[in-house]
């Protein structure tokens, strides 16, 4: 059931001339590896394949500055943690360009005006709806 209610659901969203993609949001604890460049290319020919196909494609990348990693690595280093993602997301940023990644959009996890909003805003219409809620796991 759940099966064929998903495939229906991609069926109606196939007709529409819409196809939105994101990478995975990086941590940015380090500077940027091998991986992370496989990810980013991966994710570019699948937004290039759909722009192909005529689709209208928003492809969205960015940075996870707000996470453990950071910080234990920002002490290592001596330095603030701001500074450490700042310094690593500009790494990142760099090495997306460099590939000749198509994105529309980088986002970073500390942008106060753009993430915190969209993110407060989408936690507030999850609550509302009843999809987020307090209940015991056992």
């Amino acid at each position: 059931m759940l099966r064929t209610t998903i495939i229906n659901a991609m069926k109606e969203v196939s007709k529409l001339n819409k196809f939105y993609i994101t990478t995975a949001i990086p941590y940015v604890n380090a500077p940027p590896h091998v991986g992370h460049a496989l990810e980013f290319l991966q994710t570019d020919t699948v937004a290039r394949f759909q722009r192909s196909l005529g689709k209208d494609v928003f492809f969205l990348t960015g940075t996870d500055e707000n996470a453990q990693k950071n910080v234990l690595a920002a002490e290592e280093k001596g330095i603030g943690v701001q500074e450490l993602v700042d310094r690593n997301t500009e790494f990142f940023r760099k090495t997306i360009d460099n590939l000749g990644i198509s994105y529309d959009d980088f986002i970073r996890t500390t942008d106060k005006k753009r993430h915190w909003t969209a993110s407060q805003k989408l936690w507030n219409e999850c609550l509302k709806s009843g999809d987020i809620y307090k209940k015991t796991y056992e």
